[in-house]
């Protein structure tokens, strides 16, 4: 995927210089150790030149409650690489992310710093998913936020409330992309997000999550939010390191990266 016409977007809204090519190659492992609610930049960026028929991926992620550089940012980066034909850049900062952004196919994004909510983030996802590009929605990100049409395009809802337990999963369509090589039904220590889709959200449930500790209801854990122009796929899953290590998780999150890659080829 080509997304040139970010240049003509961005000029002079960003506030970062370019992350050097030079820093690409090698993935600092210092991710991990940076403060749970750090949006500092990191200098991370894509590997030069780009090989023919590798993904580039972006993950960015940032806010409360979770250690985003440790799990998101550090463990699931290091789980799409360790797939094979991935290469990826990750961020807690809101202008590295913006700077990134025009390079990446894939924006895995899992988040609720107030700074996604500024216009030019929103403005930049949203021209991405117009130009095609692959979105995968995690955790934080499935959750309510005041931010104007975002649940609605990207989450088709949200949840405002979770239970935290060894949650059973089951999946509900075997046979889509997302849920390859998944066990059909698995268990993952977690919170269980109690996801609540608006009136009139178009969307295909992958997998949901059994009753947990605070409701006696399942709840929709994975699925496809339909979209006119970009593929997006939504995952509640990720709390902490039990979730991120998880097979299926893992899986998941490959899966659906490699997925919403494919839109328009």
């Amino acid at each position: 995927m080509k997304h040139s016409f970010y240049c003509a977007l961005f000029a002079g809204a960003l506030l970062a210089a370019p992350v050097p090519a030079a820093e690409n190659a090698d993935k600092p492992a210092s991710l991990a150790d940076l403060p749970a609610g750090t949006t500092e930049a990191v200098g991370q960026g894509f590997a030069e030149p780009r090989e023919d028929g590798v993904l580039r991926v972006l993950i960015v992620g940032s806010g409360d409650a979770h250690n985003f550089p440790r799990y998101w940012l550090q463990m699931d980066g290091e789980t799409l690489r360790e797939a094979g034909g991935i290469d990826t850049a990750a961020t807690p900062n809101l202008d590295e992310a913006l700077e990134l952004l025009p390079q990446a196919d894939v924006l895995v994004f899992s988040g609720n710093h107030r700074q996604y909510g500024e216009a030019r983030f929103q403005q930049a996802l949203n021209a991405f998913a117009d130009q095609g590009g692959g979105l995968v929605m995690l955790h934080a990100a499935t959750w309510v936020h005041p931010w104007e049409g975002y649940n609605s395009r990207f989450v088709g809802g949200g949840s405002r409330g979770h239970g935290f337990m060894d949650v059973e999963v089951t999946v509900k369509n075997t046979d889509h992309p997302v849920m390859r090589g998944v066990p059909e039904s698995f268990t993952i220590t977690d919170e269980s997000y109690h996801h609540e889709f608006e009136d009139g959200a178009e969307y295909e449930l992958l997998a949901e999550n059994g009753p947990d500790d605070r409701t006696r209801k399942p709840h929709a854990s994975v699925w496809v939010k339909t979209d006119d122009k970009a593929r997006i796929v939504c995952i509640t899953h990720g709390h902490d390191a039990r979730a991120h290590e998880n097979p299926a998780y893992r899986t998941m999150l490959v899966n659906a990266v490699r997925w919403v890659a494919e839109n328009g080829e």
